[in-house]
């Protein structure tokens, strides 16, 4: 009898333990499906459903170890840097058990961090937005500059920077030149008294040269020529002939050489025009003749000039100039009343390199005498034209 009361108490514990193991074990397999939906949870990025679940599980035995893999999994979103997950995460901890302290004070700490980070943030973008109004308040200042000094362009300097430049300060260390040879010169000449005309060839070189700055641009007109063949000729003083006729000269056809020069400098202020210049310098008209009597040619005079310009113009390829000079010497001669000469060209480039242009100038120019009567009738008064037609080679160098 005392062996079956032992064996029933034996039983009995046996039997209670089993009923403690399967309620822990059932009770194991709910914490872990919790986890588990609490994984799902904050791997969603669902603060909503991790509030849902905490409070689902209130009651429950293991509440606190539901909260306590609640707030490892809201540190270990600290670490990956995801704050504001963390915050609302720990805040549904707190929402659900405000006296839970290492909830209140894992919230406390995130959300300073995420007021630091958003502190940070701001700066940089502070320091970025300031940034960009300098640079564009720079850029802005840059081109009102630009557009009210006329075209720039952007060259390298020698240290590897980059500047703008307006068209004339793009060649600063250098001139600009060009030289000219007429091969063809023709001159036109018609004289009012006597009634005479003449058509002579010649030879012409011609030089332009310039030097740009900011400001101001210096250049300078060379120009010469000789016609030595007269082509032909008409009219002219008839008693002249008929007295040269006597002395066997050949008074049907006079020959006259015509040869003039002129060096003139030029300036041009940027601000105003690049390309209108003034100019002054000296002129010379010279006349080499034993049959002045017959032509009534005006006689050599050498004299300063004034005048303007429209030069180192470019259409394309293109270069054109225009001038007129009025001859400042003629007020002081006793035969000529007044003179001035006029004229333009355009070179027309065939080649074009890196450096150079080559190519073919075609040019006129007029010199307009207003002549004096002699009073000894050495040479009538009225006026005298001289045609020039120029067909030249030119060779330039290339500015751009």
């Amino acid at each position: 009898m005392a062996i079956i009361k032992k064996y029933r108490k034996l039983l009995t514990v046996l039997a209670g333990a089993i009923c403690v193991f399967s309620v822990y074990a059932q009770s194991t397999d709910d914490v872990g499906a919790v986890y588990k939906k609490i994984d799902m949870a904050i791997a969603a990025k669902s603060a909503d459903s991790i509030s849902k679940i905490l409070s689902e599980n209130k009651s429950s035995a293991d509440y606190q170890l539901i909260e306590n893999y609640t707030l490892k999994k809201t540190r270990q979103l600290i670490i990956t840097d995801n704050l504001e997950l963390a915050r609302q995460t720990s805040l549904a901890v707190i929402d659900n058990n405000i006296e839970n302290f290492d909830a209140v004070e894992l919230y406390s700490y995130i959300d300073k961090a995420i007021l630091n980070q958003q502190a940070a943030n701001q700066a940089a973008e502070n320091r970025k937005r300031l940034e960009e109004e300098r640079i564009a308040a720079r850029n802005a200042k840059s081109k009102q500059k630009i557009e009210n000094r006329g075209n720039y362009q952007v060259v390298s300097t020698a240290s590897g920077h980059e500047v703008y430049v307006n068209e004339q300060q793009a060649s600063f260390s250098s001139l600009l030149w060009t030289v000219k040879l007429g091969l063809a010169d023709f001159i036109y000449q018609k004289g009012a008294e006597p009634d005479y005309s003449s058509l002579k060839y010649g030879l012409a070189v011609a030089a332009n040269v310039f030097r740009p700055s900011e400001r101001i641009i210096l250049g300078c007109d060379f120009f010469a020529d000789a016609h030595i063949v007269t082509l032909m000729s008409s009219g002219g003083n008839a008693e002249a002939k008929a007295a040269a006729q006597k002395t066997q000269i050949d008074s049907e056809n006079p020959q006259e050489f015509f040869m003039s020069a002129r060096i003139v400098p030029e300036i041009a202020f940027a601000d105003f025009s690049k390309n209108l210049f003034l100019r002054a310098g000296v002129a010379a008209h010279i006349l080499a003749s034993n049959d002045k009597a017959i032509t009534g040619s005006a006689s050599t005079f050498f004299t300063p000039v004034v005048g303007v310009a429209l030069d180192n113009v470019h259409l394309g390829e293109a270069q054109i100039r225009a001038f007129y000079d009025y001859d400042v010497g003629s007020v002081f001669n006793d035969e000529i009343n007044m003179a001035m000469e006029f004229g333009g060209s355009i070179l027309l480039p065939m080649a074009v390199n890196d450096k150079t242009k080559f190519g073919l100038e075609l040019g006129v120019q007029d010199l307009l005498l207003m002549k004096n009567a002699a009073e000894d009738g050495s040479h009538g008064s009225g006026m005298e034209n001289r045609v020039k037609f120029t067909f030249a080679i030119g060779v330039g160098n290339v500015t751009k």
